[in-house]
């Protein structure tokens, strides 16, 4: 009966040897399923950041592509605005060429006018006499 006593105290013990070993083994996937729930998580928390990030960036994006034509056209207004005052301008400077034009004319004239009563008084003086010189406007 020993015999049956000590076989059955082995099965007994390779049983409970059977039993921690699986208790142990339950434990480890335990262990590894909370270790995989705690990476998930940590995963899905990255990827919540990432898809906030993107709407965020797309949200940016948008309002740039939005506010792209609104700077386009107030430069264009700018330009449009530049292009008037060039051509006030030129025009200013046509008509101040014009008076000035206008301006040498006259001159001439008074020129040729002191010219010719220079001429007339030099020919009704006597020979004799001193003559005065007169010089044109354009000649000082």
């Amino acid at each position: 009966m020993e015999e049956s006593d000590s076989g059955q105290d082995e099965r007994e013990r390779i049983a409970n040897q059977r039993d921690r070993v699986a208790d142990e083994r339950d434990d480890i996937a335990d262990q590894r399923e909370a270790a995989t729930d705690a990476r998930d998580k940590q995963l899905d928390d990255k990827e919540k950041r990432l898809a906030n990030l993107e709407q965020m960036l797309d949200e940016r994006a948008r309002a740039l592509r939005e506010a792209v034509p609104d700077v386009v056209r107030r430069q264009q207004e700018a330009i449009d605005r530049s292009r008037d005052v060039l051509q006030r301008a030129e025009q200013r400077l046509v008509r101040a060429e014009a008076s000035l034009q206008r301006s040498r004319a006259a001159v001439q004239r008074d020129d040729a006018e002191i010219q010719r009563e220079v001429a007339m008084s030099s020919d009704r003086e006597p020979e004799g006499g001193g003559t005065t010189e007169v010089r044109s406007a354009s000649e000082t």
